[in-house]
């Protein structure tokens, strides 16, 4: 399916001059492109579709350019859509405005050739990075939400495991990490005394913690380095990514999975990402992973890091307690410290994960 631009032009001669203009990019080849010469009937076009890049007119009748730009970025899944304005003046109010409304780019007319061409193939060929992606975790959600109804109780466990397990491929971390953590997510849980369907569930949820990992693009996502400011943003909604693929299901697992996807960043003292939640307004499954995950984090070999010494990530997670970590959660790890790390040794990577896995623990609570 080639990508899809709509162009809005009171001018049919200039519709067709851009449309000409867009006859093959040179990075994302064919495109599809949609016309109007108004902008209230583009803007009820977009209600029941999605282009992949707007192209619109400043100065045209009953709606301008940025009139349209305002109203379409309230649309669901619009957000995201490049805006291109094209305008005759350089009025720097004007741009101000329709940067305000949420424009991407500007291009002043007359409209050169190559330099529109250029400008669109940049914008489509990251957008098509960025929904890619997207577009595979969404089908992963559904390959799950079919699973998640039809699947026998041990397959369905087999199977959870290895489709968030795609997550991984993408990352530094293994297969057995999920393990790890599902295993120490149903530890902390019976030892909270919650009941054995919250436990049960909560063992198969855990491993989708990262699952919105394949939607970040590989560059941010494997990049050697520390990331900028910006590139951490993107790296940040890997969590409002797997709460979204998952959140609608009707499986009771899957929607503990979007839970646990959402929160399981957040901070006990309201530090956190994404939405900066505190204390018990975190859900009790995303606090209860978030040990689990810094747990097994810490005492991981990882390519960037030895493991840590038992010790020092007791004393590490002690004194982010109540501050990153729920209290209680931290407690009950501590009290099956012993169970957990028979875990760590049954689920070990290639390399050990644990230096010295049973050393003298004084002073374990």
């Amino acid at each position: 399916m080639n990508p899809i631009i709509l162009l809005i032009d009171d001018n049919q001669e200039n519709l067709l001059l851009l449309q000409r203009m867009l006859k093959t990019l040179s990075k994302v080849g064919n495109v599809d492109t949609v016309c109007f010469t108004a902008a209230q009937e583009a803007l009820k076009w977009c209600h029941d579709h999605e282009p992949d890049i707007c192209v619109v007119d400043y100065n045209m009748p009953n709606m301008d350019g940025i009139g349209f730009i305002t109203e379409v970025r309230k649309l669901p899944g619009f957000k995201g859509i490049p805006l291109v304005m094209i305008t005759g003046t350089c009025d720097e109010q004007v741009r101000q405005r329709a940067l305000t409304s949420g424009a991407t780019d500007f291009l002043t007319r007359p409209v050169n050739p190559a330099e529109f061409k250029a400008r669109l193939d940049n914008l489509l060929s990251l957008r098509m990075s960025l929904v890619n992606p997207l577009d595979k975790v969404e089908r992963l959600a559904q390959d799950m939400e079919l699973l998640a109804r039809h699947t026998l109780e041990r397959e369905h466990e087999q199977i959870i495991f290895k489709l968030s397990q795609l997550s991984l491929w993408r990352d530094e971390e293994t297969g057995n990490h999920m393990h790890r953590v599902a295993h120490v997510s149903r530890l902390i849980a019976q030892e909270l005394k919650y009941d054995e369907q919250f436990c049960d569930m909560i063992y198969l949820a855990a491993p989708m913690h990262d699952i919105g990992k394949v939607g970040i693009p590989d560059k941010i996502l494997l990049k050697p380095g520390r990331l900028t400011a910006e590139e951490w943003e993107v790296m940040k909604t890997h969590t409002t990514i797997g709460y979204d693929v998952l959140k609608d299901s009707s499986s009771a697992l899957l929607r503990m999975g979007a839970e646990i996807a959402h929160s399981h960043h957040e901070k006990y003292n309201g530090q956190g990402y994404p939405r900066g939640l505190a204390g018990e307004k975190i859900p009790i499954a995303g606090r209860i992973v978030a040990v689990a995950d810094e747990l097994d984090a810490l005492l991981s070999v990882r390519p960037y890091k030895k493991a840590w010494n038992l010790n020092d990530v007791l004393d590490q997670m002690r004194r982010e307690r109540g501050k990153h970590f729920d209290p209680e959660c931290i407690d009950a790890m501590l009290r099956r410290i012993d169970a957990i790390l028979a875990i760590q040794h049954k689920f070990a990577d290639v390399e050990p994960i644990v230096e010295d896995l049973f050393p003298k623990r004084q002073g374990v609570a």
